[in-house]
């Protein structure tokens, strides 16, 4: 794998927590997402121990998505804004 490949790979991470309906629809609209731009997603409860980071900056704004480690959306995904941000950052 060359070095721009390995650059290409894009990581989303959604920080939510068990009781958000509103990451529950996100995730369903990141799955329309990823038929155009392939990610992996990771998941950080942030109401787990060793989150307190997490849930002192996010307690009221879950869900929170970033993509390679910077700040992507909150709350809620609309597929297309989305679908355009990541092609053009990412």
């Amino acid at each position: 794998m060359t070095g721009k490949a390995a650059a290409k790979r894009l990581v989303l991470t959604m920080f939510t927590h068990s009781r958000c309906q509103l990451c529950v629809d996100a995730k369903e609209a990141l799955e329309q997402v990823r038929k155009q731009v392939p990610f992996e997603m990771t998941e950080v409860d942030i109401k787990q121990r060793g989150n307190e980071k997490w849930f002192e900056e996010y307690k009221y704004d879950v869900p929170v998505i970033h993509a390679n480690g910077e700040f992507l959306l909150w709350h809620r995904v609309n597929v297309s804004d989305t679908i355009s941000k990541l092609q053009k950052e990412h």
